[in-house]
């Protein structure tokens, strides 16, 4: 798959979908929820994503859905 510098995901601060520029690091994708203490469910999803070799993209696509199934919402 090649890669693309935007992603459309569901971003659970804003609680709806939004495109943004694929960050570059798990830095910048983990300030995605800085602040939000309720969206520490979705950074720990995030983190599983990564450890298991996802791409930052696949990570956030796939914790933003989790969030989402389990309507925890943040």
């Amino acid at each position: 798959m090649a890669h693309s510098s935007h992603i459309r995901w569901y971003n659970p601060k804003l609680a709806n979908f939004e495109w943004r520029e694929v960050p570059h690091s798990d830095e910048e994708a983990s300030e995605l929820l800085d602040g939000y203490p309720v969206c520490a469910p979705y950074a720990v999803v995030y983190g599983e994503w990564r450890n298991l070799g996802s791409s930052i993209t696949t990570a956030l696509i796939r914790a933003a859905k989790e969030d989402r199934d389990d309507a925890r919402g943040c």
